[in-house]
C-alpha cells in the first residue's frame, strides 16, 4: 500500500522526486511531442540529490507512411460489391449510396484457431441496418457464402468479428455500408489477430475514400 502511495506522490507531484529533464526540473506530468526534425541529441533524465528514482518511460508514435499489407500466419483482404454482387472498382461514392463490404481471411496453417477481426471504417461511411447479418437475414446477400462469427459487433467506427476458425478454409465476412459524409477520407487497414498467438496476425491494404454530395 505504501509502495502505491509513493507511486500515486510522483505522478500528481514529480517535482518531489527531484528529477530533472535534460538539467531542468520537472514540474509536472512530464509529455514531449518528438518530431523528426526536433534539434538537439536526446533526452537526459537524472534523479537530483543523490537518491535513486524509478521512472516509467512510455513512448508512442504513429508511422508516416501507412505499412503495407502483410502479416504472420494469416491474409486478410477487404472488398466493395453492389448489392447486386458486381465488385466496385475505385474508391469514389455519393452521399447515400449502399453496398457491401467483404472481408476474406486466409490461414497459412492447417491448425484450429479463434480470430478477432476489426475493419475500421472511413469517417465518411456507416453501417448500414447491421439487424439484417444480426438476425441471421441475409436473403439479400445470396450471392455470397458466410462464414459464422462467434460474435460481432456494429459499432459507429468499425465493424468487429470473433470467428473460430478451423483448417485451412477461408472466413468470409461481410456487412453492408453507406456513404453519409462528403468528403476525403482515410481509410485505415482491416486486421486479424490470433487471440491465443498474439504474434500471428495480418492487416490489409490502407485507403482513402471519395464522397460526393
Amino acid at each position: 500500500a505504501w509502495s502505491l502511495l509513493a507511486a500515486q506522490a510522483l505522478i500528481r507531484a514529480p517535482e518531489q522526486a527531484g528529477l530533472r529533464v535534460n538539467g531542468a526540473e520537472v514540474a509536472g506530468p512530464f509529455v514531449q511531442l518528438l518530431e523528426q526534425d526536433t534539434p538537439g541529441g536526446g533526452y537526459a533524465i537524472t534523479a537530483s540529490g543523490g537518491r535513486p528514482a524509478d521512472i516509467t518511460l512510455t513512448t508512442l508514435g504513429i508511422p508516416r507512411t501507412p505499412p503495407a499489407a502483410g502479416g504472420t500466419g494469416y491474409s486478410i483482404s477487404r472488398s466493395y460489391y453492389g448489392m447486386d454482387g458486381q465488385p466496385i472498382a475505385g474508391s469514389d461514392f455519393a452521399v447515400g449510396d449502399r453496398f457491401v463490404t467483404v472481408l476474406r481471411v486466409q490461414s497459412f496453417e492447417a491448425a484450429g484457431a479463434r480470430l478477432m477481426i476489426d475493419d475500421p471504417l472511413p469517417a465518411g461511411f456507416e453501417i448500414d441496418n447491421p439487424n439484417l447479418l444480426r438476425s441471421g437475414d441475409v436473403g439479400a446477400l445470396n450471392w455470397l457464402t458466410l462464414s459464422e462469427a462467434r460474435h460481432s459487433e456494429f459499432r459507429a467506427d468499425r465493424f468487429l468479428a470473433a470467428v473460430d476458425l478451423r483448417g485451412t478454409d477461408p472466413v468470409t465476412l461481410a456487412y453492408v455500408v453507406r456513404a453519409v459524409t462528403p468528403g476525403s477520407f482515410h481509410h485505415p487497414a482491416a486486421s486479424v489477430e490470433d487471440m491465443y498467438r498474439p504474434a500471428y496476425r495480418a492487416r490489409s491494404e490502407t485507403g482513402s475514400i471519395r464522397v460526393t454530395p
